[in-house]
């Protein structure tokens, strides 16, 4: 009698312990342990349309998704400049939760890498340096997809086009609200890719022709005027020069969804090293596709065949 209760003990003893370490296995930290999903962040930007400017960099210090930093990061400085047609720089991975992020912080330090001030400049045609600004911490709101069971690829679009102003002979960052919204965050399982051919750029009239992609319905006239940072186009989702020695433009990270594509001819009419905007350029396609009306889907790539048919408003 003595050896069944033994057992019977040693039976509901072993049966508390399961459920017990069963239950602590469930309040684990969400995104730790084997339920989450490894995600890598990476940083790209969207051209600059600056004449003078050579190059730009940002030094980064942290990077955060949703409250955790990205494993082992070390302060990095960065040429985002470069990193335009689809390159990246990996900043590290971690591991996030299914769902939408929440939050995305960016820390940029006033001193590079090597601890050299400035953190954050331009590098202008003459080789000279100019800082844009000191450290701030940069929270992204913009809501990327954490697929479950995947590896998660984030990349954060840091658009130079609307992150910089140039009052005089003077650049600097536009404002923290206004360079927080610049920052794009998506998830790359998510995007698709805009390329394009223009056959007559010289149409254009322009020394510059930028490509502007729109979310379909939100382009309007107005937009060519400057905002209150003196930022024109803000609300365009992505751009691309058009290049001028073979009409190719790439537009990358484009989440999938209707869009309008736009564009816009510059000129620097005053020898000033800025580019200044001109007009509108009219354009048609050679196939079905409506550049005021077309669907990107992701991990596609839409080409198009553009001709140049003249200036708008002139």
């Amino acid at each position: 009698m003595l050896f069944k209760n033994l057992s019977r003990l040693g039976l509901l003893l072993g049966l508390i312990l399961f459920v017990s370490c069963s239950e602590d296995d469930s309040m684990e930290e969400p995104g730790t342990g084997e339920g989450g999903n490894s995600t890598a962040v990476y940083i790209t930007d969207s051209p600059v349309d600056e004449a003078n400017v050579e190059a730009v960099f940002i030094t980064v210090s942290e990077v955060k998704v949703n409250g955790k930093a990205v494993e082992g990061f070390n302060t990095t400085t960065i040429e985002v400049s470069s990193l335009t047609k689809g390159n990246t720089e990996l900043l590290g991975e971690l591991k996030l939760d299914a769902g939408t992020t929440s939050d995305i912080t960016l820390m940029l330090a006033d001193t590079d890498a090597s601890g050299n001030a400035p953190g954050n400049y331009v590098v202008l045609s003459g080789g000279a340096k100019e800082e844009l600004g000191g450290s701030m911490e940069l929270n992204i709101n913009d809501q990327a997809e954490i697929v479950q069971d995947a590896q998660n690829e984030l990349v954060l679009d840091f658009d130079l086009r609307k992150s910089l102003k140039h009052e005089g002979d003077d650049y600097s960052f536009v404002s923290e609200s206004q360079l927080e919204s610049s920052v794009r965050a998506v998830n790359s399982m998510k995007t698709g890719v805009v390329t394009g051919n223009v056959d007559n750029t010289s149409e254009a009239e322009g020394d510059v022709v930028v490509a502007y992609a729109y979310k379909k319905g939100t382009f309007s006239e107005s937009e060519s005027s400057a905002n209150g940072e003196g930022v024109t186009f803000s609300n365009a989702v992505s751009s691309s020069a058009v290049s001028q020695s073979n009409g190719e433009f790439e537009i990358h990270f484009l989440e999938e969804g209707d869009y309008e594509l736009h564009f816009a001819s510059y000129s620097d009419e005053d020898n000033d090293g800025k580019l200044e905007f001109s007009s509108m350029v009219e354009a048609s396609t050679a196939s079905s596709i409506d550049l005021s009306g077309f669907t990107v889907e992701a991990n596609s790539e839409v080409n198009l065949d553009i001709s140049f048919t003249g200036l708008l408003g002139l």
